[in-house]
């Protein structure tokens, strides 16, 4: 389960005098692991300051994902696709965010590559709203328009849009 795992490595890190990795809903690169355990891969030049959250900090904010820049990512390449698309960029972008619809994390050779500790961090959580809610679309291949969908406002934080005359 992703808060056991998240437990193990914290105490490995610790024993191993390596600093936590940030906590964070976003990151430049981002993996999500839908309900059948299929990975898809976005990335995001910038990271808005507040998606960088304190422990108080629970409700994501609005991170403007679009379906287009969500890639699936065959499930026995995972490994081989993470060292070319993460683990092999400057050091500032070696990190990564690992979301799951579910609690548990059940790829063994995903989980064995992060225990080898290649990439700079990573963390993992659940998966946000928007995520859930861009994946579905990209799946279904339907026309995305974040202002038509009814958000949950206590789950995401969203932008300011001016009211239509």
């Amino acid at each position: 389960m992703i808060s056991i795992e998240k437990s193990k490595l914290l105490n490995e890190l610790k024993k191993k005098k390596i600093p936590p990795p940030p906590s964070g809903f976003y990151s430049y690169n981002n993996l999500i692991i839908d309900q059948k355990g299929d990975f898809y891969f976005y990335q995001k030049e910038y990271t808005p300051w507040h998606c960088i959250p304190s422990e108080k900090d629970t409700i994501p904010d609005f991170f403007n994902i679009k379906p287009i820049e969500i890639i699936k990512v065959p499930n026995n390449s995972i490994v081989d696709f993470i060292k070319q698309n993460v683990a092999s960029r400057n050091k500032m972008k070696r990190m990564l965010v690992i979301a799951s619809q579910n609690d548990t994390i059940k790829n063994n050779a995903l989980l064995s590559y992060l225990n080898e500790n290649q990439l700079r961090s990573f963390s993992t959580r659940r998966t946000t709203q928007e995520e859930d809610t861009v994946l579905k679309y990209k799946k279904n291949n339907e026309f995305y328009n974040y202002e038509d969908i009814k958000w949950n406002q206590n789950r995401i934080i969203l932008p300011f849009i001016k009211p239509k005359l």
